[in-house]
């Protein structure tokens, strides 16, 4: 009986062999952070700016069911410039951004507060250099030393940070066969408290040789869309005006907001406060 079975001996101990051959090529297919990220960057590295024309659409705060449309045009340029100006019924309102400083223009005055957290999407598409993506991945806090494989929008997606299941951990995602930015998910703080947002890259379409940008840009915090932009024009790599960026020319076109109203002083209740109210006042 044993003579006949060594041939089944010998063609389990291959099929071992070829398994555990086949795990260990599987798991060095996973390309390290570094590697990755550097092909990450010679794709956004052929946009360096670009312009679109969107649908933006949030939440109604009264009706959190219900979405809010308005159109926008967002203008972006490296290094960290980003332009975005939503024209409604009440006007229009113009945003300027930079990694230190944030311009907005509401009813024809100016407001400056600090960059806020989401404003970083733009950086994502047109990052020139791996050291450009490393220092913004970075800064979201996301895990540069490990990567796995997961699953995003029908793509099979290479994820810089983890651990791998966990939604909540800061991590990049890219597409494993063209590179492009699928997600990030960031921490950092704003206003003194941590802020986790989720940056969503959807539908790409091909634009140009090799150039490929997303046609649907999703902003989530706490699991809950905040921001949607659907991309229905689309401009890259254009020439745009140095104006279009120019803070202090911009901070000087507009007045700041006028001094909140000083409340009305309280008439006193009856003449003994009465006195004691005008004697004080004029004294």
């Amino acid at each position: 009986m044993l003579p006949n079975r060594w041939p089944v001996i010998m063609f389990l101990g291959v099929l071992l062999s070829i398994s555990v051959s086949g795990n260990k090529a599987a798991q060095a297919y996973i390309l390290p952070p570094e590697q990755i990220i550097e092909y990450v960057s010679k794709q956004t590295a052929r946009i360096y700016n670009f312009h679109f024309v969107v649908s933006a659409e949030s939440p109604d705060p009264e009706l959190p069911e219900t979405m809010m449309r308005r159109e926008m045009v967002i203008y972006a340029a490296r290094p960290d410039f980003l332009r975005q100006e939503m024209v409604g019924e009440a006007g229009s309102d113009i945003t300027l951004v930079s990694s230190s400083r944030r311009l907005s223009v509401t009813a024809g005055h100016l407001l400056a507060e600090p960059p806020r957290h989401e404003d970083i999407f733009a950086i994502l598409l047109h990052a020139n250099s791996p050291q450009t993506l490393e220092t913004l991945l970075a800064s979201e806090q996301v895990d540069l030393s490990q990567a796995h494989l997961s699953r995003f929008d029908k793509r099979i997606a290479y994820v810089i940070g983890g651990p791998p299941g966990e939604a909540k951990s800061p991590q990049f995602w890219c597409d494993k066969d063209k590179f492009l930015p699928l997600r990030l998910i960031g921490r950092r703080l704003y206003h003194n408290v941590a802020d986790l947002v989720d940056i969503r890259f959807l539908s790409y379409q091909k634009v140009g040789e090799s150039i490929w940008l997303p046609w649907v840009i999703e902003f989530y915090r706490q699991d809950k869309l905040f921001l949607r932009l659907t991309v229905q024009k689309a401009y890259y790599n254009e020439r745009l005006p140095d104006s279009l960026f120019d803070f202090e020319a911009f901070a000087a076109k507009y007045p700041p907001p006028p001094p909140p109203m000083e409340p009305a002083e309280k008439p006193p209740e009856d003449l003994e406060q009465m006195r004691r109210y005008l004697e004080k006042k004029y004294e």
